[in-house]
């Protein structure tokens, strides 16, 4: 889970650098990246950080559902224009596998 979450986090941060602005939407991929995600990532660090201090259901839906807030934040960025097919694809790859490990997480 936390491998996921890592990688999801470093991809956001090399991608904030390397992505170009889309005619259609100036803020898209642009210097602005790092702030559109960033309550996404401030809200999935906080859920982790309350259901690992408190392993309840309640704590482990709110953690489910941060992360699921970050994966959908992701998403429009794995079309960045300045990306090879092969970025956009693994990154596509990676945010589908984090979902599927949203179903089994805090399972015992």
């Amino acid at each position: 889970m936390y491998r996921v979450i890592c990688f999801l986090i470093v991809i956001s941060f090399i991608g904030m650098g390397s992505c170009k602005k889309k005619a259609t939407d100036p803020d898209y991929c642009g210097a602005a990246w790092a702030t559109q995600i960033s309550a996404e990532v401030t809200a999935l660090s906080n859920a982790a950080t309350a259901y690992s201090a408190n392993p309840t259901p309640t704590t482990c839906n709110a953690f489910k559902t941060a992360y699921q807030d970050y994966l959908d934040a992701l998403k429009p960025f794995s079309n960045c224009d300045a990306w090879t097919e092969e970025q956009q694809n693994e990154l596509q790859d990676e945010i589908a596998a984090a979902e599927l490990e949203i179903s089994t997480l805090c399972e015992q």
